[in-house]
C-alpha cells in the first residue's frame, strides 16, 4: 500500500472487513474527489473519497442518484457509504467511457451509441416533470442569470485567457460582457427542465449492453438544449 492511500480509504476497508484488498488509485474528474478501485472483494467496486465528511442524507450525489434511478436511468449502484469519513462505495463501471469506445467502435456502431445517449436526455427531461420534488436537491437551484453570468466568465477566462492566451482591452471586454449579458438573459428566461450539467462523451461509461451516466451530482434546472 503506497503513501498515495488516503487514511478514510483504508479504515473503510478495515471498518467494513475488507482490510486484505488490494487499492488501485484511479484518474479522478475535475473535482476535489479522489477514486480507488478496491480488487479481492466480491464484487470489486470503487471507492470515491470525498474532500470532506459529509451528512448522506444532504450530499447531492446521493440525493441524484435516487432521483435518477426513479426514472429509470442507468447510474452507478452506491454500494455502501461513511459519512463520517467522506468514503462512498460505487459499483465498479470499468474504465472505458464512450469517447474511448467511440474511437474504437466501428462507425456503424456510432449512430446507435449517440442515439442512446441523446434518448437518456429525453428520459431525464420527461421523467424530471414527473418526478419533481423539492426535497431532490436539483429542482432548488437552476442555470439562472447568477449561474449562467458565472460560466461565461469562467469559459473567458480559463478558455480565452489560459488556455487560448488571448487578452482584450477595455472596450472589447465591455462589448463582450454586453453580449454575455444579452445570451444570459434569453437564456434565464427560456423554460426549464431537468438538466444532468455535464453531459458529454466522458461522463457516459461505456457496458456491453448499455451506457451508464456519472458525475451528474451538479444536477440542475435549466434550458432544453443544454446537456444536448
Amino acid at each position: 500500500m503506497s503513501d498515495a492511500i488516503p487514511g478514510p480509504v483504508v479504515r473503510y476497508l478495515e471498518r467494513t472487513g475488507r482490510a486484505g484488498c488490494r487499492i488501485v488509485p484511479l484518474t479522478g474528474d475535475a473535482s476535489d474527489r479522489r477514486y480507488f478501485r478496491i480488487l479481492g472483494a466480491d464484487p470489486p467496486f470503487v471507492l470515491a473519497v470525498n474532500a470532506q465528511p459529509f451528512d448522506p442524507a444532504s450530499l447531492p450525489f446521493i440525493n441524484v442518484t435516487t432521483l435518477l434511478q426513479a426514472m429509470p436511468l442507468p447510474v452507478p449502484r452506491i454500494l455502501g457509504h461513511d459519512g463520517e469519513l467522506g468514503v462512498i462505495a460505487l459499483e465498479d463501471l470499468g474504465d472505458v467511457t464512450l469517447q474511448a469506445h467511440l474511437g474504437a467502435a466501428d462507425a456503424s456502431r456510432h449512430d446507435a451509441l449517440y442515439r442512446e445517449a441523446v434518448a437518456y436526455i429525453d428520459v431525464l427531461q420527461r421523467r424530471g416533470r414527473d418526478l419533481e420534488d423539492a426535497g431532490y436537491t436539483p429542482y432548488g437551484i437552476a442555470f439562472d442569470v447568477q449561474k449562467l453570468t458565472w460560466e461565461l466568465e469562467f469559459f473567458t477566462k480559463h478558455f480565452l485567457g489560459a488556455y487560448r492566451g488571448v487578452t482584450f482591452d477595455e472596450t472589447t471586454r465591455a462589448a463582450l460582457q454586453e453580449e454575455w449579458s444579452r445570451i444570459v438573459d434569453e437564456l434565464a428566461a427560456e423554460p426549464r427542465v431537468l438538466c444532468h450539467r455535464d453531459y458529454h462523451s466522458r461522463n457516459l461509461m461505456w457496458q456491453p449492453n448499455r451506457l451508464v451516466i456519472i458525475d451528474y451530482q451538479d444536477a440542475r434546472l435549466g434550458p432544453d438544449t443544454y446537456d444536448l
